[in-house]
């Protein structure tokens, strides 16, 4: 039996001695994310950054209220985002960090 094979039987196996809907439907969705990341990859062209996986469509007839507290969303003001990027530690410069974008 090939590798892909006992490890799919291995997968059966342990999914036939679980009991509980919470615990299957759990499992479900991770193998419904990893299916769909999976197809994704497969369709993302060689000339398309791969930061574009990342990329999600907005549904339509959402508002932006809706999307704010769906991601529990917290405004930070300036001031504090200020303070805490002055305490970041860089280990590169400006002109290294830079350059590393343009790669």
């Amino acid at each position: 039996m090939d590798a892909a094979k006992r490890i799919r039987f291995d997968i059966l196996e342990m999914l036939f001695k679980v009991n509980s809907v919470k615990k299957l439907e759990a499992i479900r969705n991770e193998v419904e994310l990893i299916y769909q990341d999976s197809s994704e990859l497969a369709n993302i062209s060689g000339d398309e950054p791969l930061f574009m996986r990342g990329v999600k469509t907005i549904r339509e007839n959402v508002t932006i209220e809706e999307m704010m507290a769906e991601q529990n969303y917290q405004p930070i003001s300036y001031e504090k985002f200020r303070a805490l990027a002055d305490k970041i530690e860089w280990k590169e410069s400006l002109d290294e960090l830079l350059e590393a974008l343009s790669k």
